[in-house]
């Protein structure tokens, strides 16, 4: 299997957006996500996946309030499966920076 470690990073708006999404013919075995808040305020912001093969959303945190320019870890991973979607929102726009390192690796046809 051919392996590829990426880390990529969004600015949550208030509204869903996708932080990740696995490739096509890949898993992806997310080892961190990062969140951290740039502002002088309390800010709230929430995650989820999406498992694609039975199209259910399932919630990583929700509505977790982050102090002021604050950081906070998640290290327990998981394996997100072909186009399965990491995605996001938060209470104010462009403050809440999420971070995410995955390893991706190429499934083989069997």
């Amino acid at each position: 299997m051919a392996t590829k470690n990426r880390t990529l990073g969004k600015e949550l708006l208030t509204s869903n957006a996708t932080i990740y999404t696995t490739p096509p013919r890949f898993e992806a075995s997310v080892d961190s996500i990062i969140v951290s808040n740039a502002s002088s305020s309390n800010v709230s912001f929430s995650l989820d996946w999406y498992d694609s093969q039975t199209t259910t959303y399932y919630t990583i945190a929700e509505q977790v309030v982050m102090y002021p320019n604050s950081v906070l870890q998640l290290t327990d991973g998981f394996i997100l499966h072909p186009n399965d979607t990491l995605r996001g929102l938060a209470s104010v726009a462009n403050v809440i920076t999420v971070s995410v390192k995955v390893k991706e690796e190429y499934l083989t046809a069997s």
